[in-house]
């Protein structure tokens, strides 16, 4: 009796892999923290979540660090961003589909400093990187750079 179910449960699983839209499966974490120091916090889906070393973060998760407070990210693609005391930052968009050639890569700064050391997107598509500020965006042609903005009011 079981060896019959067999083929059909196979057949369901099958049926369901095929019909399944490929965002289910598309790339869910985008990173991880890294010599969080202080305190910080990711603001996810309206939750807060203490920062701590090895955490993934998503597209959409919102990174703030207190008063004393410093962490880095590593994105898939080897990006990485270092956040100083008292700094918001929002990550908006991530691709990283080199097979597909799909990329992108834009944060918004909130307010305080941000330090960004570019990784496989910034090579491979260096348009697809921009770095929002308060005031300006930053399109990122280099490798490197440090940003400061002022306290929110």
């Amino acid at each position: 009796m079981l060896k019959k179910k067999i083929p059909l449960l196979l057949l369901v699983i099958l049926q369901f892999l095929l019909s399944t839209p490929p965002a289910i499966f598309a790339q869910e974490f985008v990173g991880g923290l890294r010599k969080v120091t202080g305190l910080g916090t990711i603001i996810r889906d309206g939750q807060q979540i203490i920062a701590k070393d090895g955490i993934r973060i998503k597209m959409g998760d919102k990174l703030i660090t207190g008063k004393n407070g410093a962490l880095g990210v590593i994105f898939t693609d080897n990006t990485r961003i270092s956040l100083g005391a008292n700094s918001e930052i929002h990550i908006d968009q991530y691709a990283f589909q080199p097979t597909q050639g799909k990329f992108a890569f834009l944060t918004e700064l909130i307010q305080g400093t941000a330090s960004y050391i570019s990784g496989a997107i910034g090579k491979l598509s260096p348009k697809a990187v921009k770095f929002k500020t308060p005031t300006a965006i930053v399109g990122v042609r280099g490798t490197r750079f440090l940003v400061k903005t002022a306290p929110k009011d």
